[in-house]
């Protein structure tokens, strides 16, 4: 039986599983003791949360903490390009932004038409780490036979991390049929940023789930609950981080909040 270890977070988990599924599955290790540069470890609590999600699936024969095992394949890996990617998009972003203040807006806006930046395409980077040849297969949902947990036709989630540009407002609008999962800290913040919008705490990430699976719409920025969407190919609209952004899996996937895309999920 195929092994696996990841010490990622609980996202870079997730864009590893199509690789996992290619290879047919096995024993998932979930390392929740090793950080990495600015990462600081998984932790056993969320390692056990993830360990539950991951059991649902019928690939993963099992899930484990990891306590030193030998593995076949060790998704660390993905780093070894990832780290490099997101070093200069985020040199770059830098050098943009100064080059913008001292010589206009113009040459900003010149400089990233001619040396844009580079996607960081996290599942693409796993399935190369796994050693498997040509491109990985996104048009299938990799996370399957979640429950749907209804809540709301929009569910919303920011995150603290990774900023970017959004429309956030426009979906004051929805307020009332949209409801806001993560942090009780990360919706306060939503509030006084925007508008109030109603708040669940789940009680774990296999609830998470299956209050994604629920939505019509998703809307959220560089995540674990857009990881969730994304595994599922629910519909949904992403902030992507402005300095190094995800490349989205194509499939009902949209990077800019427009009054038409939440019309069409949400009418359907």
């Amino acid at each position: 039986m195929n092994t696996f270890r990841h010490s990622g977070k609980l996202g870079d988990i997730v864009y590893s599983l199509p690789a996992v599924r290619a290879l047919g599955g096995g024993l998932m290790y979930l390392d929740y003791r090793t950080a990495y540069f600015e990462k600081p470890p998984l932790g056993k609590e969320s390692a056990s949360m993830m360990i539950d999600l991951l059991r649902t699936q019928p690939y993963i024969q099992q899930a484990e903490l990891y306590e030193g095992e030998p593995v076949t394949y060790d998704f660390d890996r993905f780093r070894d390009k990832a780290v490099a990617i997101h070093a200069f998009n985020c040199i770059k972003a830098e050098t943009d932004t100064i080059a913008g203040a001292v010589l206009g807006s113009f040459v900003k806006e010149l400089r990233r038409q001619l040396m844009p930046q580079l996607e960081v395409d996290l599942p693409q980077l796993h399935w190369e780490a796994a050693g498997l040849p040509g491109k990985v297969d996104l048009a299938t949902p990799w996370i399957t036979g979640i429950p749907p947990r209804p809540l709301a036709e929009i569910i919303v989630s920011r995150t603290g991390r990774h900023p970017g540009n959004l429309d956030w407002p426009l979906l004051k609008d929805y307020a009332t049929r949209a409801v806001f999962v993560g942090l009780e800290s990360e919706w306060r913040q939503y509030c006084r940023d925007y508008f109030r919008i109603a708040f669940h705490q789940v009680k774990d990430l296999s609830e998470f789930a299956q209050v994604v699976a629920g939505a019509r719409l998703y809307v959220g920025n560089q995540s674990f609950g857009m990881a969730l969407a994304e595994a599922m190919l629910i519909p949904r609209v992403v902030q992507l981080w402005e300095a190094s952004p995800n490349r989205m899996p194509p499939i009902n996937g949209h990077r800019v909040l427009t009054r038409d895309i939440v019309e069409t999920y949400i009418n359907l």
